[in-house]
C-alpha cells in the first residue's frame, strides 16, 4: 500500500471539515460509517463512491449516508485496544498478524473504492506508533487550532465527557503529569480547565510521537486553513505527493469556509479565556 496519509488532530480542531474535503480528491479512498458498524465487510466501501456525486448536503450529511468516518470500532477490531480511552497500546502489545490482517483489509476497502491512496482521521491519542508499523511509509498530518476555540467546542459538544475533575473516578484520559494537576488546581480547577488538560495532554501525545516519524509530517494551522483554503490544501496536497486535480480544485472554489475562528467568544466569559490561555501558555513553559 502506497504511502497512507493520516490526519490527527486534537478532536474539535477542524479534521473533519478538512477530512471531508480531501475525501473529494480522485486518488483518496477512506472509511465510512459502514466500515466502523461492519468492519469485516470491507465491500461496502463501494458505497463510499455515492459521497463523490453531487448531490444535496441533506442527503450527503444524512447519519445512514457512507461519509468518511473516524472509524475507531474498525481499527479496533483488527488492532484490539485500538480505542482505549486511557491510553491505546503500544505497537508491542499487539501481534505481527493483526497487523497483517488490518492491511489487508485496507487494501480492501481500497480495492472497493477504486482508489490508490488510503486517508484516514484520527484524533484524541494519535496512535503513530501504531500506524508507523502498520504503514512504514504513512505520511501524518497534523492539524492544529487556537486552544480557546477548541475547549469551548468541546464544552459545548457535551457528547464526550472531557470536563470531568482529573485524578477522579469519571476522568477518562489517562495519567495527568503532577506538574499540570497542581496548575489545574492552582487556576482554579473546573469543566473549562479540564477540557484543556485533555487537549494539552493530546497535543503532548501528538508532538512527542511526531519525533519517531522525522521528515514524514507536515503540520497545518486551522486559522491558515480558513484564511487560504486553496493555498492550505495545495501544501498538503504537495507534502502527500497528490496530484492537483482541476475538478477537485473546483469544488475547493465552491466550498464555503465559515470563518468561525472567534466563535469562542459566545461560549467563554473573559475570564474563563483569561485562565485557558494562562493554562496553555504555563504548560508550554513547563514542558520547555
Amino acid at each position: 500500500m502506497n504511502k497512507p496519509i493520516i490526519l490527527l488532530g486534537t478532536g474539535r480542531c477542524g479534521s473533519t471539515m478538512l477530512h471531508r474535503i480531501l475525501a473529494h480528491h480522485p486518488e483518496l479512498g477512506w472509511l465510512s460509517g459502514f466500515n466502523e458498524l461492519f468492519p469485516r465487510q470491507t465491500w461496502l466501501s463501494r458505497f463510499s463512491n455515492l459521497y463523490r456525486l453531487n448531490l444535496p448536503d441533506g442527503v450527503r450529511f444524512n447519519r445512514f449516508f457512507p461519509k468518511p468516518f473516524e472509524a475507531y470500532k474498525f481499527w479496533d477490531y483488527y488492532l484490539p485496544g485500538f480505542r482505549r480511552r486511557n491510553q491505546p497500546p503500544t505497537p508491542d502489545e499487539i501481534p505481527e498478524e493483526c497487523f497483517e490482517a488490518a492491511r489487508r483489509a485496507c487494501e480492501k476497502l481500497l480495492k472497493s473504492q477504486g482508489r490508490p491512496r488510503l486517508l484516514v482521521k484520527i484524533t484524541g491519542w494519535s496512535r503513530i506508533d501504531l500506524f508507523n508499523r502498520l504503514f512504514p511509509d504513512a505520511r501524518f498530518v497534523f492539524l492544529e487550532r487556537e486552544h480557546r476555540s477548541v475547549v469551548s467546542s468541546w464544552v459545548k459538544a457535551g457528547w464526550l465527557d472531557v470536563t470531568s475533575a482529573p485524578r477522579t473516578e469519571r476522568w477518562q484520559w489517562g495519567d495527568v503529569p503532577e506538574t499540570y494537576y497542581q496548575l489545574w488546581c492552582e487556576l482554579g480547577g473546573g469543566p473549562v480547565l479540564s477540557a484543556a488538560m485533555k487537549i494539552q495532554l493530546d497535543l503532548d501525545d501528538i508532538r512527542g510521537s511526531l519525533g519517531h516519524v522525522p521528515g514524514r509530517y507536515l503540520q497545518l494551522r486551522y486559522e491558515d486553513l480558513i484564511s487560504d483554503p486553496i493555498g492550505q490544501v495545495h501544501s498538503f496536497l504537495e507534502f502527500c505527493d497528490l496530484s492537483v486535480d482541476p475538478r477537485f480544485d473546483a469544488l475547493l472554489l465552491q466550498t464555503a469556509f465559515r470563518d468561525t475562528r472567534d466563535k469562542w467568544k459566545r461560549n467563554l466569559s473573559e475570564d474563563q479565556a483569561k485562565i485557558i490561555v494562562e493554562f496553555f501558555n504555563r504548560t508550554e513553559q513547563l514542558d520547555h
